[in-house]
């Protein structure tokens, strides 16, 4: 199989799922996608200023933490690589996490344009397939750079991809807050930790930050497929969970750390307490480097920690996040909990 490659200071990485790499040349544009156009989709408070040197004298702010822009009707004449050019304003360097037709998003790093009004353009190369696609941007962890447009470009000459490289890593650190007393059949429980703070949860909650649907089901199903096989109840994915897991995938592949632990030292309990998850009990695993569920579920079965806390009886809910850092490279969350 073929994928596209990200270039950077004359090195090449490749990108595994999400489709989304940086480019290093310039091409002529073609077609102009305006971010503040009517078709598009600004949700989560994402919303359109004035922007006088900005294309059409607009550009869409607000995007980071619940703010998604999703740009429409993006045409490609074929299916596979295809030259974007983002135009772009922030006064500082920012992160925002591209998906493609809903993919696993990539996180891109945008350097400052020394500015909130002074565009500068990024240019990307993104698979797309023929006829129309979606390209959203967000950031759930944090601000993204405001968006003022987005041209298909074109030089005659395709983007090249180049084969896969594949990569592996270890399932990383389990962390663990424990339930109250264990039904039958799920081991001795420790004592209770001390009561964190909990918030309750939101009346209608806010939409998840934008992951890959179908992958994330897909550890849920396993997960199930391995409680069922020892005999414990299955958990039921909640959408503060997913969230959360969502939301610390992306940050890992944004600030390019592995840890349960965010470079600002929250820890994954308060993660989840943040998400309006009211909890007695919660267990997080986390992974890295697996190219899909059945990987890194195998990965997290064969490791005594990450296997105890899918296998915790007591654990009602989960949530699942998955998020491509700039190499392509997949960051996997898991995080189970039980409601008070």
């Amino acid at each position: 199989m073929r994928r596209p490659v990200l270039i950077v200071s004359g090195m090449a990485v490749v990108t595994v799922v999400a489709g989304i790499v940086v480019a290093a040349s310039a091409s002529a544009g073609t077609t102009t996608y305006e971010a503040e156009a009517t078709v598009n989709t600004l949700a989560g408070g994402a919303h359109a200023v004035d922007c006088r040197r900005c294309s059409g004298g607009s550009r869409v702010t607000g995007i980071g933490r619940k703010g998604v822009l999703t740009i429409t009707g993006v045409l490609a004449e074929e299916n596979g690589p295809t030259r974007l050019a983002i135009t772009y304003t922030g006064e500082r360097s920012s992160t925002a996490q591209i998906s493609v037709n809903g993919a696993v998003p990539t996180a891109v790093l945008f350097p400052g344009t020394r500015g909130a009004g002074r565009p500068a353009t990024l240019r990307v190369t993104a698979t797309l397939r023929s006829g129309e696609n979606t390209i959203a941007f967000g950031n759930p962890v944090g601000p993204a750079p405001d968006i003022d447009k987005l041209v298909i470009t074109t030089d005659g000459t395709p983007p090249t991809a180049v084969p896969t490289v594949t990569a592996s890593g270890d399932p990383g650190a389990t962390a663990t807050v424990p339930p109250g007393p264990a039904p039958s059949g799920s081991g001795p429980a420790p004592s209770l930790p001390p009561t964190l703070p909990t918030s309750p949860p939101p009346a209608s909650p806010e939409p998840s930050p934008a992951g890959n649907v179908a992958i994330e089901a897909e550890v849920v199903r396993i997960v199930n497929s391995e409680r069922v096989e020892a005999g414990c109840p299955a958990v039921t994915a909640d959408d503060r969970l997913t969230a959360a897991a969502r939301g610390h995938s992306a940050d890992m592949a944004a600030r390019a750390y592995f840890s349960h632990t965010t470079p600002d030292g929250a820890e994954f309990a308060t993660r989840i307490t943040d998400a309006g998850y009211r909890w007695s009990g919660a267990g997080e695993n986390i992974a890295k480097g697996q190219g899909s569920p059945a990987e890194v579920m195998a990965s997290w079965m064969n490791s005594n920690g990450h296997k105890a806390n899918i296998l915790t009886c007591a654990f009602r809910n989960i949530g699942v996040g998955v998020a491509a850092d700039a190499r392509g490279t997949l960051v996997w969350t898991q995080d189970f909990a039980t409601p008070l």
